[in-house]
């Protein structure tokens, strides 16, 4: 799953929250010329135990209070990076860093997230509110006790502000994402607002899988979860919570407990959806352009002005306009003479049910209740799977799809002048993609069609609508073949296996590329002859390789530079002789020479760019940031713009990533190569008794560059580690490196 963050929102009213021991009151006493301070009133207190990590684990006596703690503890650690995102939310960013931030802005305005958020905040329960409520106090009491800390840009937190950024760092890509794309695919040029952060699904790579306690040796659950995306982290927080009726660990999107792990269940998403919004063309009258026809009858746009604040320049106005399809605000998107396209998505006025119904996710106690709350078709548009302590597994497309009528091509802009291309309704959850306690006893999805999610999958295209299953059956990549060879073959798998499988770095399909390569070796024996020395000694290294990207293995980077130099190469007739013919057989003369000159090429690039061939994958292949660097394995075997990979026949095979597929960018002035996308949010959780689960954070729990906690997770990734979680009281003691309890006030 790539989450790429967005912006939005127009200036608010400023709110009042009150805070612990923040602004003190003072109140008339006895006499006007005495007088006495009043603090607020306590409702209870906070602990935060920072471990070894910096991870806080908050202890409270309700869940308002630890969600107190959960604010204050983000703030230490992470506070400009979240403020970021409420104005980001708010569509507000321009007014703190300038012009670049406008056309974030205008995208938050033109989905009107700040507006939907103080709507939808309203419309949760009253526990919910009250949790988001005691966030933002201690998010803001954090700011009133550190004032040289926080920016001058920064807002005044409100209790809906998570609620809009929950919203707004998905939408474009997901929630409104497959509308957009449908006019895309129309020919339509999109405003520029919209096209910077629309998630191509099939670029993404997260993994997900689950295994049943048969399959294990400890009779226990195991679940993974890694999404993947910007090797940095910074939109999430860890923590770990014990508050009243809440114990979880994982990883906050602002006050959203978005992907953790309970006592009783965890959960992972990945890319890969129902379709879920639409593209309509709409023929405009041609003296008015914001008046058109509906089954005859006129209509007029919805039009709202806004005005959007500049740093260091004037303000910009922008128009936006907006038709009723579907009975939702529907945003005009685009425009060509005579014609407008709109974007209607059925999550336009749910906000806040994203947040519910993670909320009662958090509070489930077996995968069915996970189902249960999934019911209110809140969750933006993803591959959910679960297990919990009880051996239970379920797994859905989920997402709020929409019944659409038959006659339509719904990939493409569909007549919005005629209500025959109305929405029949909302599928109900039980519509959707899913399985539970699957016999196989496992089950991944890193971002594949869900017939190849397992040996057998049931979950065919044929038992779906086509936009519901909305996939190519049969589409599947390196990582899941990967994923299913491992799990396929587990029996007694342990907690090292997990762990080992969690931080894989195998190539698939090594030993076929080797047993070409010999070949050709054998049959180009003359030229093999002619060549010089290091030829001989990089293929022998190739030879040899075990097809481990690990960062310490010379033979993984002669093996990536390799390939790189054969991709501009692979054909048809390549593929056939690598893939399908029988190994017993020459290779046509002309495929081996095609891999002997990849060698060749191979060879030439790495002494142009390092004068040698005999260095590590980790000498080239770098992770870190603020001047610190890490050598780094589990590269892809991909270019650094994945999209040229989808356009290759059999790309899961030209485009190989491994399961941390850590992509890459072109070599900076030293010849390193910086990871940009891959594994930066992982977690695993094993239902034993105590439970056990580890995570793995890329760069680290801090923002702060003086913080030991601002890379310390960047070297664990580069040694191929997990860190644990401490999930129980107990798991904490030893680890405990500070400890602050925080007076929650009544807000």
């Amino acid at each position: 799953m790539r989450w790429w963050i967005r912006g939005r929102l127009r200036p608010m009213r400023e709110g009042l929250v009150l805070t612990a021991l923040a602004v003190a009151l003072w109140l008339p006493g006895p006499t006007a010329s005495s007088p006495t301070r009043v603090n607020p009133p306590l409702v209870g207190q906070a602990t935060i135990y920072r471990d070894d990590w910096g991870v806080p684990h908050i202890y409270a006596a309700t869940e308002s209070a630890g969600f107190y703690g959960l604010g204050y503890a983000q703030a230490e650690d992470q506070l400009e990076s979240i403020l970021r995102l409420f104005l980001i939310a708010r569509g507000e960013l321009a007014r703190a860093v300038g012009k670049d931030a406008l056309e974030s802005d205008a995208a938050a305005r033109q989905w009107m997230h700040a507006e939907e958020a103080r709507a939808g905040f309203s419309r949760m329960s009253a526990a919910l509110q009250q949790n988001y409520r005691a966030y933002a106090a201690g998010l803001q009491q954090y700011m009133t006790e550190h004032p040289t800390e926080v920016p001058s840009w920064a807002p005044h937190v409100q209790p809906w502000d998570p609620v809009a950024v929950s919203r707004a760092v998905l939408w474009l890509g997901y929630q409104a994402g497959d509308g957009l794309r449908d006019c895309q695919a129309g020919g339509i040029k999109l405003s520029a607002h919209l096209t910077a952060s629309i998630t191509d699904r099939r670029q993404a790579a997260s993994n997900e899988w689950v295994l049943a306690p048969w399959r294990t040796a400890d009779q226990a659950s195991i679940v993974l979860s890694d999404p993947h995306g910007g090797v940095d982290g910074s939109f999430v927080y860890e923590f770990r919570m014990h508050a009243g009726s809440l114990e979880n660990a994982g990883y906050a999107m602002g006050a959203m407990p978005l992907l953790v792990h309970t006592r009783y269940v965890s959960w992972g998403m990945t890319t890969g959806a129902p379709d879920v919004s639409d593209c309509y063309e709409v023929d405009l009258d041609a003296n008015n352009p914001r008046k058109y026809l509906f089954d005859g009858k006129p209509e007029e746009m919805k039009v709202r002005t806004d005005t959007i604040q500049l740093k260091d320049a004037p303000p910009v106005i922008r128009t936006f306009e907006y038709t009723m399809h579907n009975g939702v605000l529907s945003p005009v998107v685009a425009r060509v003479p005579g014609k407008a396209y709109v974007v209607s998505t059925p999550y336009m006025h749910t906000a806040g049910v994203f947040d519910e119904e993670v909320y009662r996710m958090n509070l489930a106690h077996s995968v069915g209740e996970v189902r249960e709350a999934m019911k209110l078709l809140g969750m933006f548009p993803q591959n959910i799977m679960a297990g919990d302590a009880a051996g239970g597994s379920y797994y859905v497309r989920a997402g709020r799809a929409p019944k659409r009528p038959d006659g339509f091509n719904w990939t493409r802009p569909v007549p919005g002048n005629t209500s025959r291309t109305a929405w029949l309704g909302i599928h109900p959850l039980e519509d959707l993609v899913q399985i539970q306690n699957p016999e196989q006893g496992y089950m991944q999805n890193n971002n594949i069609s869900p017939d190849r999610m397992m040996e057998g999958s049931p979950l065919t295209k044929d038992r779906y609508p086509t936009d519901v299953f909305n996939d190519v059956p049969g589409r599947v990549n390196s990582r899941a073949r990967r994923a299913v060879d491992v799990l396929s073959k587990a029996y007694h798998f342990t907690v090292h296996d997990a762990v080992d499988l969690a931080l894989d770095e195998q190539w698939i399909e090594v030993d076929l590329w080797k047993a070409a390569l010999a070949r050709a070796l054998r049959q180009e024996r003359s030229a093999v002859v002619a060549r010089p020395p290091e030829f001989r000694r990089v293929a022998d290294r190739l030879l040899r390789f075990d097809g481990q990207a690990r960062a310490e293995s010379m033979a993984a980077l002669n093996w990536w530079y390799w390939r790189d130099a054969l991709r501009p190469q692979e054909t048809a007739a390549l593929d056939s002789a690598i893939f399908d013919a029988p190994q017993n057989q020459p290779l046509p003369a002309e495929v081996a020479r095609t891999l002997l000159a990849a060698l060749d090429s191979s060879i030439t690039a790495m002494h142009a760019a390092y004068r040698t061939t005999d260095l590590a994958l980790g000498e080239v292949f770098r992770i870190g940031r603020g001047g610190h660097s890490f050598p780094i394995g589990g590269i892809s075997l991909a270019p650094p713009d994945l999209a040229r990979c989808e356009g290759l026949a059999s790309f899961e095979r030209r485009c190989v990533m491994t399961l941390r597929a850590f992509t890459a960018g072109n070599p900076d002035s030293a010849g390193h190569r910086w990871v940009f996308l891959g594994s930066r949010l992982l977690r695993l959780a094993i239902f034993t008794t105590p439970i056990q689960s580890f995570t793995l954070h890329n760069f680290g729990q801090s923002e702060r560059p003086t913080s030991p906690h601002f890379v310390d997770q960047t070297k664990l990734s580069s040694e191929h580690k997990l860190k644990p979680v401490y999930f129980e009281k107990s798991q904490l003691e030893g680890h405990i490196v500070s400890e602050r309890t925080l007076d929650v006030p009544r807000f």
